[in-house]
């Protein structure tokens, strides 16, 4: 059983956090980590796990209304395949315990360089009781599709938990 912490700003291992972070997303993936490490609104939080005292891993959520958003996901490479990332999921399932998960994954594309890790991906979160999703959306020069836990979600769905966050609660950092 994994354990969670909640990180901020100040939190010491913020420095494992943002390595794991550039090491896993391209560049073009990133935005910054100050809006969610500093957010007050409760809207925004970084997770951290750890078997006892060993980092495996960390979350960045975005929560609004009945839906928590995984923006980013990462496991240590030297423990990917050992199920640490399965655990850690079920962790944020019983932090977000009635609401619906959503993460969204790069769109297969037999063309992409990465073909091979965008289906692994996707195995996974089928494997850990995600389902598809009818919402795809294109960002920043990537296609990408929704998966979701706990609940269907919609187009509409979607829309109106982006529209809430920029809109009524003014979260403008993502």
């Amino acid at each position: 059983m994994l354990t969670v912490k909640r990180i901020k700003v100040d939190s010491a291992e913020l420095g494992q956090i943002e390595a794991l972070y550039r090491a896993s997303f391209p560049e073009n993936e990133r935005r910054p980590l100050e809006p969610l490490l500093e957010d007050t609104t409760g809207h925004g939080e970084v997770l951290a796990f750890y078997d006892g005292s060993l980092f495996c891993g960390f979350a960045c959520l975005l929560t609004c209304g009945d839906i928590a958003h995984i923006i980013y996901f990462a496991v240590e490479e030297s423990l990917r395949g050992k199920g640490y990332g399965s655990a850690a999921l079920k962790a944020m399932h019983a932090e977000k315990r009635g609401q619906r998960i959503i993460v969204d994954i790069e769109r297969e594309n037999p063309r992409a360089a990465n073909e091979a890790q965008r289906e692994k991906r996707r195995r996974f979160y089928l494997k850990n009781g995600y389902r598809a999703t009818e919402v795809r959306y294109s960002w920043r020069q990537e296609e990408y599709e929704i998966l979701s836990f706990g609940g269907a979600v919609t187009r509409p769905d979607f829309e109106h938990f982006w529209d809430e966050l920029y809109n009524r609660y003014n979260f403008a950092g993502y």
